[in-house]
C-alpha cells in the first residue's frame, strides 16, 4: 500500500470518527467515561440509575464536580434516562448555569411529562432568571402533580414567597396555609406565613406563627428575632426584649 493510500485511509477514519462525535472534539465525551470520582467504602456505580443516586449523594455533600460527573455519566449510558437530566440540572443550578439548567429540565419533562417534582426545579430556574409567568405556570402544575406531601407543600411555599414579592399577600398567605396543612411540622412554614402577617401588619397573627416556628424549632435565632420585631410593632417591649436575648445567645453558639 503506498503512503498516500495510507494517509487517505487514515483521513477517513479521522472524519467518521470526529462526525460521530458531533464534529467536534467535545463532542467526543459521549464516549468516554465521565466520572472520575471515589466515595471511600461505596463500589463504583454500575448502571445509570447508580449514577444518578451517586450524583444525589454529591449533591447532598455540595460536591458538585463529582456530581456533574456522576449525572453526566448516567446520561451518556442512558440518554433516555429523566432523572439523569434532572440530576444534571439540579447540579447547574447550584452552580449558576441556569439556561443549560433550563435546557436540562426541559428534557426531562419532554421524556416524562407527569413529573411535577420537574416543574418544581424548572420553577427554580425560571425564578433565579427573572422568568416569573413561567415560573408560576411551572408551579402551577408542580402542585397539582407532585406526589409526596412534603414535595407538595415546598412547591406551596414557592409561590407564596414569588406572590409575596409581587404585594400578592392573600395569595401568598393562602398558599403558605396549604403547604402548613400539608407539612404543619415544618417550622419554615409556619415563620415565612409570620412574615406576610407581619407585613399586612396583622401581628397578632404573626406572633401566633413565630411562636408555632418557635415552638417546632427553638434553636432558630431567627424566629426569635422575628417575633421580638413584632412584640415591639405591639408595644410589648419585655417580650421583644427576652426574644432578643434569646436570639443573640443562639446567634453565638452557631
Amino acid at each position: 500500500m503506498n503512503p498516500f493510500t495510507n494517509k487517505l485511509k487514515r483521513s477517513v477514519a479521522s472524519v467518521f470518527f470526529f462526525a460521530l462525535c458531533g464534529i467536534a472534539l467535545s463532542g467526543c465525551s459521549r464516549f468516554s467515561k465521565q466520572y472520575k470520582c471515589e466515595v471511600p467504602g461505596k463500589p463504583e456505580p454500575r448502571t445509570a440509575y447508580e449514577y444518578v443516586e451517586r450524583g444525589v449523594e454529591h449533591i447532598h455533600a455540595n460536591e458538585f464536580d463529582c456530581a456533574l460527573q456522576a449525572c453526566s455519566e448516567a446520561l451518556r449510558l442512558d440518554p433516555r434516562l429523566p432523572t439523569a437530566y434532572a440530576c444534571r440540572g439540579g447540579v447547574l443550578i447550584n452552580q449558576g448555569e441556569f439556561i443549560k439548567a433550563q435546557k436540562d429540565f426541559d428534557q426531562a419533562l419532554s421524556l416524562q411529562p407527569e413529573n411535577g417534582d420537574f416543574y418544581y426545579s424548572r420553577a427554580q430556574v425560571h425564578e433565579r432568571m427573572g422568568h416569573i409567568d413561567l415560573a408560576l405556570a411551572d408551579l402551577d402544575k408542580a402542585v397539582e402533580l407532585i406526589k409526596s406531601q412534603f414535595g407538595r407543600s415546598v412547591a406551596f411555599a414557592l409561590r407564596a414567597r414569588i406572590y409575596e414579592k409581587q404585594g400578592k399577600l392573600d395569595e401568598s398567605i393562602k398558599d403558605y396555609t396549604s403547604a402548613i396543612s400539608l407539612a404543619p411540622e415544618f417550622a419554615y412554614h409556619h415563620g415565612n406565613r409570620g412574615q406576610v402577617y407581619f407585613e399586612k401588619k396583622d401581628y397578632e397573627k404573626a406572633v401566633a406563627d413565630y411562636s408555632e416556628a418557635i415552638k417546632l424549632d427553638d434553636r432558630n435565632q431567627y424566629f426569635h428575632s422575628d417575633r421580638a420585631k413584632t412584640y415591639r410593632a405591639l408595644g410589648q417591649d419585655e417580650l421583644a426584649a427576652q426574644d432578643e436575648i434569646e436570639a443573640e445567645k443562639l446567634a453565638k453558639q452557631q
